[in-house]
């Protein structure tokens, strides 16, 4: 296991990457999100430009550049997260939080997702398990290549900017046979100069059948705020953990 650094800086893992995937463990904790409001305004002092999410779909894309021309409108973009990311109360505030700081940093904002209705239109036609197998392709692939196309042409087109993205680790990382992660696709599009953090601990549970490699870490580091080089799932790219301090709620 790799040693853990307490002086958790962005810049540093972030390095003279030009994209900075991060990942979070889990769409719950709220901490998460709060964490990376952190990290943009270390990343944005950094020389960060623009900051793309999973959670925001591409066909609300007009109403995203309304409020950042006008600072209006962001009642659209919170009552879509309540709707349609609200694994808790928290959470949705949270992405809505995240938006805003990003916003108010200057950073111009990459919705990157399909609607919902089209993901299940997808995996209607194709389950999961009928596309490990590589029989056809399921809306987490689709997607997949769908956000790392826009990745890719986002950085080409602006020759000097440099993207923060915001994602769940099963699309950043490897998730199946046919399931590649973003990591994986950026690098057959030939786009290097990428870092990965992922982030675990914060508000989870403690069933670690269902919570492994959120909430995992030794008992002595479960309170401890912290980065190490690595991540649970091996990745291709330089790759990062850092470690929230733990709340444990039972699942049920």
């Amino acid at each position: 296991m790799n040693k853990i650094n307490m002086d958790v800086n962005y810049r540093t893992m972030a390095g003279n990457a030009r994209l900075v995937i991060i990942a979070e463990s889990s769409h719950s904790p709220v901490s998460y999100k709060y964490e990376a409001i952190k990290a943009l305004k270390q990343l944005k002092a950094a020389g960060f430009t623009h900051f793309a999410m999973e959670m925001l779909p591409v066909k609300i894309k007009e109403k995203i550049d309304f409020y950042q021309r006008t600072g209006k409108g962001f009642d659209v973009i919170k009552q879509h997260f309540k709707s349609k990311w609200n694994w808790t109360n928290a959470s949705s505030t949270g992405y809505g939080e995240l938006v805003k700081a990003a916003n108010s940093l200057g950073m111009k904002i990459i919705p990157l997702d399909m609607p919902i209705e089209m993901m299940d239109e997808i995996d209607g036609r194709c389950n999961w398990e009928q596309a490990d197998t590589g029989s056809c392709t399921d809306s987490h692939i689709e997607r997949n290549h769908m956000w790392a196309d826009i990745l890719s042409k986002s950085l080409k087109l602006e020759k000097g900017s440099r993207i923060v993205t915001f994602m769940h680790r099963y699309h950043a990382f490897h998730a199946g046979n046919k399931h590649i992660g973003i990591d994986s696709i950026m690098l057959n599009l030939k786009v290097s100069r990428i870092s990965i953090i992922e982030y675990i601990g914060g508000v989870t549970c403690n069933d670690n059948g269902v919570c492994k490699g959120e909430a995992d870490a030794e008992k002595p580091l479960r309170e401890t705020y912290f980065y190490r080089k690595g991540t649970y799932i091996p990745s291709p790219l330089p790759s990062y953990t850092v470690h929230i301090p733990e709340k444990a709620i039972l699942r049920k």
